[in-house]
């Protein structure tokens, strides 16, 4: 699935650039905002699951359950990660279990886009709002009653504590923090000019 435009890359990377980080943090825009600067392709897991489905994620843990969602977001970025040439990947509300650590280890460079928790905070409900209370580990009950993202953020911390590129996104807009990425991609990705 190719998602809005064909890729024309001025860049090689020896492996996928990931970004993830907490609901909120930015991450497909910024992405997205990369992958257009460099003609790399971009993908964002959420959308070819949905894609793949014929469903929203929301329904898809309705119907499966959120650790089924997982293993699913855990297949699809493998097979993303492996695709040549390497671009950009987003891990959004989808988010990948624990068997996904080689993965986001080794064959791959994983930035978290780490923001501050009162930015995340704010962006929450507006995300919440977005998605549903699917993104909550509890039920839609549970959600409702907890006035605040924690379990969300606690779910993903681990992941995110995989990354060896933290990306230090502050309260700035995605396209400042693009910019920043970009300034260090050659360290960050190992790319070429092509």
């Amino acid at each position: 699935m190719s998602d809005y435009y064909d890729p024309h890359p001025r860049l090689r990377l020896s492996k996928a650039v990931v970004l993830g980080g907490q609901i909120g943090c930015g991450a497909p825009a910024i992405g997205r905002n990369v992958a257009s600067r460099t003609g790399l392709s971009f993908s964002e897991v959420d959308r070819v699951i949905e894609h793949e489905a014929g469903m929203s994620l929301a329904r898809l843990v309705f119907e499966d359950g959120l650790e089924r969602l997982e293993m699913r977001a855990e297949l699809v970025l493998s097979r993303l990660v492996h695709q040549s040439p390497r671009g950009i990947i987003v891990l959004d509300r989808a988010w990948i279990p624990e068997t996904a650590r080689d993965l986001l280890r080794r064959q791959c460079h994983f930035v978290h886009v780490r923001r501050p928790m009162e930015y995340l905070v704010e962006r929450f409900d507006a995300e919440r709002r977005r998605s549903g209370d699917w993104i909550f580990e509890g039920s839609p009950e549970a959600a409702r009653a907890a006035g605040d993202p924690g379990s969300v953020f606690d779910r993903r911390e681990p992941r995110l504590r995989e990354s060896r590129i933290v990306l230090e996104a502050g309260d700035q807009h995605a396209n400042r923090v693009a910019d920043l990425l970009l300034e260090s991609f050659e360290q960050v990705s190992g790319a070429e000019t092509l």
